[in-house]
């Protein structure tokens, strides 16, 4: 007697979809194989049912690595479609940058108002929104260096009206290394309700 995968119960393919699905990292499609992370995104070819109840588990339960150019996160938008895109709830993108901000600018770079503009229209359903440990760091060195409470205070507060403005988002989560440079821009951090998630950064030999 021939055996379907169909006729397992559904929780029982759930668990096999996640085991071939989902990665403990967020995943980086820009820079990561599915072959390199052990996944098996080919099972959605498998039929039109298992395409649906595959994909949407895919989306909604991996974290999504969008550390990347502009272009990139929009041509990855366009390339999952919007149905793809409605379950995503976790994503990961680099600190928005000021790029004239010792000139006591605040606007935002281009680069990060267009990754969080496809990340509102693309991702109703959005969960967490994380910042890169890299971007974080660069971020704060310079507030640092401004040495100007005020200014990296207004800095915060217009970072904050860009994440506010993608509505179902209820996490905004900062990664930080744990060496501190200034106890006030975290602080300052806490104080926007955002979560502070720090660790101690690798040293190598000879560092």
């Amino acid at each position: 007697m021939s055996f379907s995968f169909l006729c397992l119960p559904r929780e029982i393919r759930d668990q096999i979809y996640k085991l071939v699905l989902v990665h403990h990292s967020p995943l980086n499609t820009w820079r990561n194989s599915s072959r390199r992370l052990g996944l098996t995104p080919g099972l959605l070819r498998t039929n039109k049912i298992v395409l649906s109840e595959a994909s949407s588990l895919l989306y909604a339960q991996n974290r999504f690595d969008l550390a990347m150019p502009s272009d990139a996160v929009a041509s990855f938008f366009r390339q999952i479609g919007e149905n793809n895109g409605n379950p995503i709830r976790h994503i990961r993108i680099r600190f928005p940058e000021f790029p004239d901000i010792d000139h006591g600018d605040l606007t935002l770079d281009n680069e990060s108002v267009g990754i969080l503009n496809s990340i509102q229209s693309s991702c109703p359903n959005l969960s967490t929104l994380t910042t890169c440990r890299p971007s974080s760091e660069i971020i704060e060195f310079v507030f640092a260096v401004l040495g100007d409470p005020w200014v990296t205070t207004a800095a915060l507060k217009m970072v904050n009206k860009f994440f506010r403005a993608i509505p179902p988002v209820r996490e905004i989560i900062i990664e930080v290394y744990e060496d501190n440079l200034d106890d006030f821009i975290r602080m300052e951090m806490k104080s926007l309700g955002w979560k502070i998630v720090a660790k101690y950064k690798k040293r190598y030999r000879g560092s």
